[in-house]
């Protein structure tokens, strides 16, 4: 079958039919390939990447209504009922009678004709069956889809399992959780409703937030350079960020382009704060593509000192130096992590280890990592979190700084690894440790993910 990019919806269903479970790149290359509009190009981002995230949820309330819930449709079927039962559930602007019309229309383009009739009655029966959104704090029920920051719809059919009797499959079919990870966290929190509030940020539309380079310009400068080129954003309550408030092309926008912003989450520039790196001062960055929180240090040096970029591979490392340059980061030079041994041992004055982890905290951001979670997860990145903190600790000089990181929340990831290294390495003192708890889903000028870090100091 040849493809079918006739509009957003299209895109969105074929994006998911990404058998390596990578939906974010494979919509990506579809966007660059389909010339859509910036609002279709918007919402084909909106629906692939809402599924993927909700995709247990849809899963769910699919099953409460097919005739035959343990047989899979065949072919895009069932990409296309999703897509459909997302907008029935969490667009507003969408109208329902719109969503069950085009996703019929979709089974005819993708030959699926002869099951068409399926689409419009599974489809029909939900929109005839599910209450408006309503605001407030969402029910535990077995017919209740929450919907986001304090909206909800009720179902005529029960969808979930009992949360009373079995609280952690309601959790993890209502809120779209693997089951590992939602036991976790309901065993973390004690109870449902604080679960239930972590994984509902975990589903929330995250915000597209713009950290600013203070030697390009300040926030409110920026903010009206951007109001000039028709993009409407807001400050952070961080005072170093901007929040967009809709999805565009960051790449498009003259403020990127001549390296006045670069996409970062809040929680992330935290890090960079933390590290404090003085101008003239040499730094190791250990984990360092795509080179976000590199030119963070560089902006804080003022582009004075030295910064040695470490990644894996070559593609890494040539986008480290894309975006130092974009960033004016002079100072940084990229070396592969393999030809580490050629650096001087306690030769820097800050390391950064922000090390790869399970992406526990970003769940809104990546919306293909929770499908990734699972115990032998955890234990796998513990095991390179741990070989990775050593390797960076031994470049540290005598009263430098080593900064730890990850976007994980699993405690595993955070505080029992820098507990760890502070008895295996004696030279090491743990100064300070931040836990961040994701927030701000009602309001993304106070959004933030989700994280851990820890200053270390050389003794």
């Amino acid at each position: 079958m040849s493809e079918v990019l006739a509009n957003a919806r299209d895109v969105a269903v074929l994006a998911l039919r990404d058998r390596d479970g990578n939906v974010t790149a494979n919509l990506s290359g579809r966007l660059e390939r389909a010339g859509l509009s910036r609002a279709d190009a918007a919402l084909a981002r909106e629906l692939a990447l809402g599924v993927t995230r909700r995709r247990e949820t849809l899963q769910a309330v699919l099953r409460s209504y097919l005739a035959r819930p343990d047989r899979r449709p065949p072919g895009v079927l069932p990409e296309i009922l999703q897509v459909g039962l997302y907008q029935l559930l969490f667009l507003d602007r969408v109208p329902a009678f719109a969503a069950v019309n085009e996703a019929v229309e979709q089974a005819g383009r993708f030959r699926h004709k002869r099951q068409s009739g399926l689409v419009n009655g599974v489809l029909r029966s939900v929109a005839r069956g599910v209450s408006q959104a309503r605001p407030g704090a969402v029910p535990a029920a077995c017919n209740v889809v929450p919907c986001g920051a304090g909206s909800y719809r009720e179902l005529s059919k029960p969808a979930f399992p009992d949360p009373s009797r079995k609280p952690a499959e309601y959790l993890a079919a209502a809120y779209s959780l693997p089951l590992a990870l939602a036991e976790r966290w309901l065993a973390a929190a004690g109870d449902l409703a604080p679960a239930a509030a972590l994984a509902a940020h975990a589903d929330a539309r995250a915000p597209l937030i713009l950290r600013v380079d203070t030697r390009q310009g300040d926030v409110a400068s920026v903010l009206a350079e951007l109001s000039a080129e028709g993009v409407a954003g807001r400050a952070h309550d961080n005072g170093k960020s901007i929040v967009l408030d809709g999805w565009c092309d960051v790449t498009a926008l003259g403020a990127f382009r001549r390296g006045a912003v670069q996409p970062q989450d809040p929680t992330a520039t935290a890090v960079g704060l933390l590290a404090e790196p003085k101008p003239g001062m040499k730094v190791l960055d250990f984990c360092a593509a795509p080179g976000t929180k590199t030119t963070h240090l560089a902006e804080q040096m003022n582009n004075e000192g030295a910064i040695v970029a470490l990644d894996v591979s070559q593609e890494k490392l040539d986008r480290i130096a894309e975006n130092c340059e974009r960033m004016s980061a002079g100072i940084v030079t990229t070396q592969l992590a393999g030809q580490a041994g050629g650096l001087e041992i306690g030769g820097f004055d800050v390391v950064l280890a922000d090390v790869p982890c399970t992406n526990t905290g970003v769940l809104a951001r990546r919306a293909e990592a929770r499908w990734r979670f699972s115990e032998e997860a955890v234990s796998q990145a513990v095991r390179d979190q741990k070989q990775l903190l050593r390797a960076a600790g031994q470049f540290v000089r005598g009263g430098g700084r080593l900064v730890y990181s990850t976007c994980s929340m699993e405690p595993e990831e955070g505080p029992q690894v820098a507990r760890w290294y502070e008895r295996s390495d004696p030279r090491m003192r743990c100064r300070r440790q931040v836990v961040t708890t994701p927030a701000g889903a009602g309001e993304p000028t106070a959004w933030r993910d989700g994280g851990y870090m820890a200053l270390f100091e050389a003794e």
